[in-house]
């Protein structure tokens, strides 16, 4: 997330004029943890004035430290293989704003976002709104014009104090729970959960992704009587050469010739989420789902210079332990970026053993490090080539044909890699 502060309470928007996002973006600043966890009273408010909530008929809310876009983009596509139309929020984006609004599978164009945030603007009157606010209602409003039948809305951080909860979910959604943002979430990973646990409702279903759960979450669960399904114990998923068997936690077994795109506990926890309102789905629902539902940047697999690459965001510790599980075959080089305040030594170390050798370069985000300073945090030997380039080509030239290449870090290093990689295709 970029580092400028959000806009002021009280100052009233210049319209930038017919179709021009980008001048919208520039005003209404730029995304930060800080003024993403300011609460969300005012965040209701606005959307009550512009009658924005809820977004969809059946809305679902997608938390969890990491696992969230997959989760989402799967979901999104088992609801379009039922038949229903869909809204989907991502956050953040990998190289252009319109990937955080997406009906029916595809991105919406400038000219209907800028009609959302006019919508959203005249609604807004004195209350002060931060970049991932207004894009969250900005969604809202273009999933309500479209009257599309379901949302699945991805939190930005957090849950409790996120802009997406102002929405009561039909069913939540909570991925995994490691350690992340503790300056803003907590120290430790079950004050971490309480906070990822307030998109939960009461008596509304809650399922939750990970094979490891806090007792925050399955505290406030029972609190609020909601249903908690759990993966591993109320739904189990295995992998295997010959496709991808579920067992949902009503007993139904679903098994399909063909593995998931994404990582397999995300896409089941996504089809547990559907099970939920919609029981007696159809079982091809899940194999276009499994042979649709990509996401750049998150186990993204390319193509390029006769090498295997693949790119994932996978920015702290648990996020690579989880990349390192879902990765296949040898990683020859891995190229590296990252933000300041996160654990690089930790997610150089949860890859140890799958990596023979690692490169760091510059990430040129606010709070992006340079190369060389990436490399004094870092417990491992590795290269340092500050352009992203130039790195890539260092991969290149110190591997084999067919060799695993593997793009990691932050969403500045993936994305200007991606665009690299794409150019060489």
């Amino acid at each position: 997330m970029g580092e400028r502060a959000d806009l002021g309470g009280g100052e009233t928007l210049r319209a930038p004029g017919a179709g021009d996002l980008a001048g919208w973006l520039e005003r209404i600043g730029v995304e930060h943890p800080k003024t993403v966890v300011r609460g969300v009273g005012h965040v209701a408010e606005v959307a009550a004035r512009a009658g924005l909530n809820p977004p969809a008929p059946v809305n679902f809310v997608v938390a969890g430290t990491n696992g969230k876009g997959s989760t989402a983009i799967f979901l999104e596509r088992l609801l379009l293989a039922s038949g229903r139309t869909v809204g989907t929020t991502l956050s953040p984006h990998l190289a252009r704003f319109n990937e955080r609004i997406r009906v029916d599978a595809a991105e919406v164009e400038d000219e209907e976002i800028v009609t959302a945030f006019e919508t959203v603007e005249a609604a807004r009157q004195d209350v002060a709104l931060t970049y991932f606010e207004y894009a969250i209602l900005a969604a809202f409003s273009v999933f309500r014009q479209r009257k599309v039948d379901a949302s699945v809305l991805e939190v930005g951080l957090g849950g409790r104090l996120d802009a997406v909860n102002v929405v009561d979910a039909d069913v939540a959604i909570i991925t995994s729970i490691g350690l992340e943002h503790q300056d803003y979430l907590g120290p430790d990973v079950e004050a971490i959960g309480a906070e990822k646990a307030g998109v939960m409702r009461r008596g509304r279903p809650v399922v939750f992704g990970a094979r490891e759960m806090p007792n925050s979450v399955r505290a406030r669960a029972a609190e609020l009587h909601a249903p908690l399904v759990a993966n591993g114990v109320d739904y189990q998923h295995a992998v295997d050469g010959c496709g991808w068997d579920v067992k949902l936690f009503d007993g139904r077994r679903v098994r399909v010739g063909e593995r998931p795109r994404v990582a397999a506990d995300n896409a089941a926890a996504a089809l547990q989420a559907l099970a939920m309102i919609e029981p007696d789905f159809e079982p091809a629902t899940l194999a276009e789902a499994c042979r649709l539902a990509t996401i750049p940047g998150r186990l993204e697999r390319l193509d390029a210079h006769a090498r295997r690459w693949v790119l994932d965001v996978a920015h702290n510790p648990h996020a690579a332990r989880f990349l390192r599980e879902n990765l296949e075959g040898r990683i020859a080089v891995a190229i590296l970026g990252m933000l300041e305040d996160k654990d690089h030594a930790g997610v150089a170390m949860a890859l140890a053993g799958r990596v023979d050798r690692w490169v760091v370069t510059d990430n040129a985000a606010p709070r992006g490090l340079s190369a060389e300073e990436l490399g004094r945090r870092l417990p491992v030997r590795h290269a340092r080539h500050p352009r992203t380039r130039d790195a890539i080509a260092y991969a290149v030239s110190t591997t084999e044909v067919n060799d695993g290449i593997l793009v990691l870090g932050s969403f500045d290093t993936v994305a200007r890699a991606r665009q690299e990689l794409i150019r060489a295709k």
